[in-house]
């Protein structure tokens, strides 16, 4: 992609947005590779870049185990791989290992996601990895970074030797230590030490001439003599030489090493190009988390459809400060191809303007963008830019004359592939003239069909906006009340620079004031005026709007509620028929449990008679265990029922506590509706639920009365009974008796 210039505003932003990627890299090569990216104008290598950032955006958010360990620079180890008879080192030895190791940790992990991640994949180059590189290694290289004495035969045995060898010097200084401490020679600092790469002893400087052996230093004070003991003089020079043979082998180990390695130089080379590569895309899918990036759609032509932008740079400002980043959406195609935004000083029109810009070049770099993931982006092979800003000298210095060269390159390279970004158009000499000068520009870009974004104060550049085809305008909101700026930009109508509304705001004499209305041309001022009415028109319909949304929510709310609360109760209706409907379900499996120990019995008893009583007494067991006169009771209620019952009745079964209605009557049979349920009971099994409630009380009394009077003898023990409370014998009932009982009087009777 051709940037022109090489330095402003919009490329300042995007190496800032290139510094930020290469802090989240995990080695120094990502880094710089960060560093090199440009924007290409190859519309396939553009599309593959976004996509591998997709694919490693999930792979982060999915937690999938991709290795992302620091590694090292072995760019120089390789190097010295490529000449002939090199030999690399133990600790660059230790350096390839690693690499080769986390390559190895890669391919592994494409081992089975290769389907998943097929562009990420394609970075391997179908190239396999070379297991005896790590092999060959760690035949040599301990886990510590240390030679193996296994590898080779040679250095074993040595090693070996040299085990045994310091084993008998350590005993030869031992002895001769304690000889030098029974003599008295040994100084009260640290008997051993080492000097010149010999182990000596620290004796007083008085006895170095008895003490027999080779002094290797004295002390600054000059009372300490350093000496190698003549006991030991044979076996230190034994000791050496083994080490020197040591360091031969292991350097011969290294150099077959290398010489293995040699031939795998080129795939490792690779190993540690993708190693790279990944880190630089992992890198970018990162800041695309950081920054609440999407992959929009994208097409092989020139356009710009954005929904819901924001300048990354300011969303992460923003993010830091907790502060909300206000997102614009903005079109453009062939029928409308340059947006002319205009409005007031720091209303966000050169922000909104550089987003655009900085969201193309990040795109064809590679990068996730900062917008909505429906948004759909362009190609463009050209992007100029011509942005000053009032917060930076450099622009401040920028003359009219450079901004007049700057547009003679606009008109030589502008086309139907190019996107032009012009901040303050037609500024920096007399306004009028300016101003008709940008004007005649602004129709010859539109002439070459290209697409751009200008902003400006000019009211002849809104006035060519709003009459020529190709050209939209466009405003920033602002709060005329308030006097604030709201941050988002509206397509299709010019804004107000509100000159004099500031003005009056800031309070600068009415006078002054009136006299500058006076200047202007009454045209531009019946316009702007116009502006301004509308731009406050347009703040009270916000504000209308919004109370009506907040409304519409209450109204939802409320909808919301009175649905929840319909549900509950159809909920705690059918959690009522189900436990009717259970509760009698019970009472089948209880009655047909006794028939079946009936048939039973009756089968297995030669005495059917006595089983048959017992049968009938289990049937009749619930009526016994009610007194006489609730017996009558309930027997006065039942007839008062037959007599009353009709359509449309509530009643009662008797023993059942749910209130039903009378759909029909039958002869002896009662169609019953229970909520949603319909059933048919006996009519001796119903009782009105709006009976008096005196029924059957007054008939009993008489009826036991009466048989007092024929049964003498039976008096006393039914007195017993009837002087109890019959709440409390009811109450020792089991529940289906209680339910029965329902409808019986509730207080004690009299005799």
């Amino acid at each position: 992609m051709k940037l022109f210039p090489d330095h402003s505003l919009l490329v300042e932003e995007f190496e800032r947005i290139k510094q930020m990627t290469a802090d989240y890299c995990a080695g120094s090569l990502g880094r710089k590779l960060v560093v090199e990216i440009t924007p290409s104008d190859d519309f396939t290598e553009v599309v593959t870049r976004l996509e591998q950032t997709e694919e490693f955006r999930k792979i982060i958010s999915n937690s999938e185990p991709f290795p992302f360990e620091v590694y090292p620079d072995i760019s120089s180890e390789l190097k010295l791989l490529g000449i002939r008879n090199s030999v690399l080192t133990l600790s660059q030895l230790v350096m390839v290992y690693k690499v080769m190791n986390h390559a190895r940790a890669v391919y592994d992990f494409f081992k089975e996601r290769t389907l998943r991640f097929p562009l990420l994949f394609a970075v391997l180059n179908d190239i396999p990895f070379e297991k005896s590189i790590i092999t060959s290694i760690e035949e040599v290289i301990d886990d510590t970074g240390s030679i193996r004495s296994s590898a080779s035969p040679d250095l074993a045995r040595i090693r070996k030797q040299l085990g045994r060898k310091r084993i008998e010097a350590n005993q030869i200084y031992m002895s001769v230590i304690a000889k030098y401490r029974k003599s008295g020679w040994l100084t009260s600092e640290a008997e051993e030490s080492w000097r010149n790469g010999r182990r000596v002893v620290a004796i007083v400087a008085e006895q170095k001439r008895t003490a027999k052996g080779i002094v290797h230093d004295i002390s600054a004070t000059g009372k300490t003599c350093f000496i190698e003991p003549e006991e030991t003089l044979g076996i230190n020079a034994m000791l050496i030489q083994l080490e020197q043979e040591e360091q031969e082998e292991i350097r011969k180990i290294l150099k077959e090493l290398t010489e293995h390695l040699r031939k795998y130089h080129t795939v490792m080379k690779h190993y540690l190009n993708c190693i790279v590569r990944f880190d630089m895309i992992a890198a970018k899918a990162k800041l695309a988390i950081h920054l609440d990036a999407h992959l929009p759609y994208i097409e092989n032509k020139p356009a710009v459809d954005l929904k819901d932008a924001y300048h990354p740079l300011l969303y992460a400002m923003n993010k830091t400060n907790k502060k909300q980043t206000i997102p614009f959406s903005l079109k453009l195609n062939q029928e409308q191809r340059i947006l002319v935004i205009s409005g007031p000083n720091a209303g966000g029109k050169t922000v909104c303007m550089k987003t655009v810009g900085l969201l193309q070049l990040l795109l064809q770099a590679g990068f996730l963008t900062t917008c909505d993931g429906n948004s759909r982006f362009g190609f463009f092979r050209k992007i100029l830019v011509d942005i000053g800003d009032s917060q930076s000298l450099e622009f401040e210095l920028s003359t009219y004359s450079s901004r007049l060269q700057h547009m003679k390159v606009f008109l030589q390279q502008s086309n139907p592939d190019t996107l032009f970004l012009i901040d303050e158009f037609g500024t920096g000499t007399d306004p009028s003239l300016g101003g008709a000068l940008a004007e005649s520009i602004l129709e010859e870009m539109n002439f070459r069909k290209a697409f751009g974004i200008i902003t400006t104060h000019y009211m002849n550049l809104k006035v060519l906006a709003d009459k020529t085809p190709g050209i939209i305008n466009g405003s920033m909101a602002f709060d005329a009340q308030r006097l604030l700026p709201r941050f988002y930009l509206e397509v299709g109508k010019p804004g107000s620079s509100y000159t004099f509304v500031v003005a009056e705001r800031s309070g600068l004499p009415p006078g002054v004031i009136n006299r500058a209305r006076k200047k202007v041309k009454k045209s531009s001022l019946v316009l702007e005026e116009l502006l301004n009415k509308m731009e406050h028109e347009k703040g009270e319909v916000a504000r209308l709007l919004d109370i009506n949304k907040k409304q519409e929510r209450k109204l939802e709310e409320l909808i919301n509620k009175y649905e929840k609360n319909v549900a509950s109760q159809e909920k705690r209706s059918e959690m009522d028929d189900e436990r009717i409907r259970q509760r009698e379900l019970r009472l089948a499996n209880q009655l047909e449990e006794k028939f079946k120990r009936f048939v039973k019995d009756w089968k297995e008893s030669k005495n059917k008679k006595a089983v048959l009583d017992r049968y009938n007494a289990g049937l009749s067991n619930r009526k016994s265990k009610l007194s006489e006169k609730e017996v009558l009771i309930i027997e006065e209620q039942i007839k008062y029922t037959q007599q009353h019952i009709q359509k449309g009745k509530k009643v009662f079964l008797r023993d059942g506590k749910v209130e039903g209605v009378v759909e029909s009557v039958d002869g002896n049979k009662v169609n019953l509706v229970f909520g949603n349920i319909k059933t048919t009971a006996d009519i001796s099994r119903v009782l009105l639920a709006d009976m008096p409630k005196d029924t059957g009380i007054v008939t009993a009394k008489i009826a036991i009365d009466k048989k007092k009077e024929n049964h003498p003898k039976k008096q006393n023990k039914h007195d017993k009974r009837l002087n109890k409370n019959p709440i409390n014998e009811l109450s020792k009932q089991s529940p289906a008796e209680e339910k029965k009982s329902k409808f019986l009087p509730r207080k004690k009777v009299d005799n």
